[in-house]
């Protein structure tokens, strides 16, 4: 269930004077700043519920819908049915209650089921508000004619037991109207709802009608006009809208994947265009919810294995948030966020891995434990879909893996194959990570069949022998590697998002080059920085997915490792090492600083973001020994450099 709100009458007031509804899940002020620039986005996903548990055979949940009862629990109710998917079979609505939006959560009797009655053969989309004493669940229930679809109502007191409205429907509309989803803006009550232009198809959009009882609706009226076209299923589906950071957000799908939801912001709630992209969600029926104190967007759909959450950034860098998968090349030391946002690093000793975590979040560290594995390994790792951390060793002539098992619990090192110069891991759109390895007849990569699932074996990749790789993922959610070697920069992405590659391209010279990074600015646009003989390069998007600018000098201290950072006000900081210093600059408002000694030179080096934002280093000095120094508030100063023990680097 989302924030309701009930701003003033007219259309100034409704922008300017927002208010929640009684059945607001937590109470928020309009902010009097204009809306941010930065760009939407989630953390990865984490499963917490699996309908399939204590069950013969698999269930999906997809569209569904999240309530508060007064005494504090949570209802979810969604599409279900067993796999494969049949959406004309979906006959009845899952229901689930958990004391927490994060879980545990307790599967219970189907809260509604088809009613030949109403002409319904199927159940789709539920949305459920409160109103009063009184929860309304509106949805979407129909027969074999798209064109009868209907939006039906149904009532409870408790959220177990709900009946129909007495009267049929509240209205059919011809143009295969779905997934309904109510809020209150000004004195009305607001459906939108996904359907096509014309009743016969003509183009996607997201409709919308007005009610002061919730029962007695308005003509439609368009918000979202998408250029696609068709009749039935299109890229308008799951419309969800709330208000927050000085505008409204309206979250659409599936696009760019079934896995996607474009985020579009606006000053008008009724008014939302295809120029007004302000992010993306790697989400399927994307649902949005604020508690606690933070934003939360859910996933879910066929073959998902359930209900996943993530944490909400709406462009403010105001939400606690971990970072995706590590976009840097393999390293002696690399540092990853685990589910719980409790950072870990693991540094490649002369002996064996070593490893260390943050005994609370944002907090205190363990002591140091062995980790076996190779000897001087060159280190990448990863956080699945469902959790569990993931570690690649390149040493001894092979890459080796260990995963936990459970969040938090290790199983030992497998033999992953294949030697490799540099290393590094990747996530997809989907939630798969994908591994990529340079040698000494270009790169291999390997990747998850599924999700947080078994590993397909290596093939061959392409690209320059024995270069230095980096990842990153664009705004629309395809792959980006960049390979380089011998002067010359590689390129190569995906064609759609977890989908098939084009071939790599020539991406320019970088003289000498030694070291490649990327990561996504705060509006989306990927930025790539190398090292060279003589100093860095970079280059930067246009925008999201955009077109690439040339590449320019960027200063710094030559034939170093680059790493590049976001702050938690979006603004990107990045690192330049060698073996005789650290120096860095950043983005300061009015463009970027001058380059700064940030320390020694350095052998290893892992970069990790807090569950507060701030970023934190571990690195090892020239001796061997590693030291650490992290951000004294989100997007602040810095600590000094600390002793942190450990291993002395291989």
């Amino acid at each position: 269930m989302a924030e309701r709100f009930r701003p003033g009458g007219d259309l100034m007031r409704l922008l300017t004077t927002v208010a929640l509804a009684a059945a607001t899940l937590c109470a928020v002020a309009v902010p009097s700043h204009a809306a941010p620039s930065g760009q939407v986005g989630a953390t990865p996903f984490v499963q917490i519920y699996d309908p399939s548990v204590g069950e013969t055979k698999p269930w999906y949940i997809n569209d569904h819908t999240f309530v508060q009862d007064a005494q504090g629990t949570w209802h979810l109710f969604g599409i279900t049915h067993t796999e494969p998917a049949d959406a004309e079979d979906e006959d009845s609505f899952a229901h689930a209650t958990a004391p927490s939006l994060t879980g545990p959560w307790t599967k219970r009797p189907p809260a509604l089921t088809v009613s030949p009655a109403y002409g319904e053969t199927y159940l789709w989309a539920p949305h459920v508000i409160r109103d009063g004493s009184t929860y309304y669940m509106f949805y979407a229930g129909g027969g074999a004619d798209p064109a009868k679809n209907a939006i039906n109502l149904a009532t409870s007191t408790d959220l177990y037991t709900w009946t129909r409205l007495p009267s049929g429907p509240l209205f059919r509309d011809g143009a295969v109207a779905r997934d309904p989803y109510v809020v209150r803006i000004g004195d009305k009550w607001v459906m939108y709802y996904t359907a096509t232009s014309d009743p016969n198809g003509g183009n996607h959009v997201v409709a919308y009608r007005t009610s002061t009882d919730l029962v007695h609706w308005s003509d439609r009226s368009i918000a979202f006009t998408d250029p696609t076209s068709g009749f039935g299923a299109g890229n308008t589906e799951s419309p969800f809208v709330v208000y927050t950071n000085g505008a409204w957000h309206l979250f659409i799908g599936p696009r760019s994947g079934y896995a996607g939801t474009d985020v579009f912001r606006s000053a008008d709630p009724f008014r939302f265009a295809t120029d007004q992209l302000a992010g993306h969600v790697f989400s399927h029926a994307a649902e949005v919810v604020h508690t606690g104190g933070r934003w939360w967007v859910s996933h879910a759909g066929w073959g998902q294995r359930g209900v996943w959450l993530a944490t909400l950034d709406f462009g403010s860098g105001s939400q606690q948030y971990a970072p995706e998968a590590s976009s840097d090349p393999g390293g002696r030391v690399v540092v990853v966020s685990g589910v719980d946002g409790r950072q870990e690093v693991f540094a490649g000793g002369k002996d064996q891995v070593w490893g260390r975590y943050q005994t609370v979040r944002n907090g205190t560290w363990s002591d140091w434990y062995p980790l076996g594995g190779p000897k001087s390994a060159s280190l990448t790792a990863a956080r699945n879909v469902d959790g569990r951390l993931e570690l690649f060793a390149s040493g001894d002539g092979r890459v080796d893996r260990r995963a936990q098992s459970a969040p938090n619990v290790w199983q030992g090192w497998e033999n992953f194959g294949t030697a490799a110069h540099d290393l590094t891991v990747a996530q997809n759109a989907d939630g798969r990570l994908e591994v990529f390895a340079s040698g000494p007849v270009g790169v291999h990569h390997r990747w998850q069949t599924s999700p947080g699932g078994s590993w397909a074996g290596w093939e061959a990749f392409g690209g320059p022998a024995d270069s230095v790789l980096a990842t990153g993922r664009e705004a629309d959610g395809r792959l980006d590697v960049v390979a380089a070697a011998n002067g010359t920069v590689h390129r190569r992405r995906q064609g759609v998002p977890s989908g098939g590659w084009s071939g790599f391209e020539t991406f320019g010279t970088v003289p000498g080059v030694t070291h490649v990074a990327l990561n996504r600015r705060e509006n989306g646009a990927l930025e790539l920085v190398a090292g060279g003989v003589a100093a860095t390069s970079k280059r930067v998007q246009d925008g999201p997915s955009g077109t690439w600018s040339q590449w320019t000098g960027f200063g710094g201290p030559p034939r170093s490792r680059v790493h590049i950072g976001r702050n938690a006000d979006g603004r990107m900081e990045v690192f330049a090492t060698n073996g005789t210093t650290t120096e860095h600059r950043w983005e300061n408002g009015s463009g970027w600083s001058a380059w700064e000694t940030f320390g020694a030179g350095t052998s290893g080096a892992g970069f990790g973001v807090n569950a507060d934002g701030r970023m934190e280093i571990v690195a090892g000095a020239p001796n061997g020994s590693l030291v650490g120094r992290y951000q004294l508030a989100p997007s602040g100063g810095w600590s000094q450099w600390t002793p942190v023990g450990g291993p002395a680097l291989g």
